[in-house]
């Protein structure tokens, strides 16, 4: 019987190398799909990365001949035309936005409307929008800029 025994035992265990490497094998395996995945993961990163980077650039470009179309030098007085082309529109509205704004503030305390009253009627939630609008515009980037120079 301990013969017997034995030699089970002995043609068992002469498998046990082959069940390992079996074992072994299969980590493996799943060590090189997850390394493969992380190797998927980052070539996807770095084509988004790339393409930031391509945005970027082409933003830069952008701006850098958009600056280098109004450095070309005209002349004095074209030039000058050019450069007041904005503010000159700009000061326009605004007192075309000024006079409709008074206009109404004059017509409605002529109909017996209080100041208060009135105000409450023209300053109303388009015009806020309107001046956020406008002021983010104008002062919004610096202020931003600023405090990104300062939280570095």
């Amino acid at each position: 019987m301990i013969t017997l025994l034995g030699s089970l035992l002995g043609f068992g265990t002469s498998f046990l190398p082959e069940v390992l490497n079996f074992f072994k094998a299969g980590q493996e395996h799943k060590h090189k799909l997850q390394s493969m995945q992380l190797e998927m993961d980052m070539m996807q990163k770095r084509s988004e990365l790339r393409v930031t980077l391509l945005d970027k650039q082409a933003d830069i470009k952008e701006a850098e001949g958009l600056y280098k179309h109004d450095s070309i030098d005209a002349g004095w007085f074209i030039n000058g035309l050019r450069g007041s082309v904005r503010p000159v529109i700009t000061y326009c509205f605004f007192g075309l936005f000024v006079a409709i704004k008074v206009t109404a503030l004059i017509a409605l305390m002529q109909s017996g409307n209080d100041l208060g009253t009135s105000l409450n009627f023209i300053w109303d939630d388009a015009t806020a929008g309107l001046f956020a609008a406008i002021m983010s515009f104008w002062f919004g980037n610096r202020a931003v800029s600023k405090y990104m120079k300062n939280s570095k």
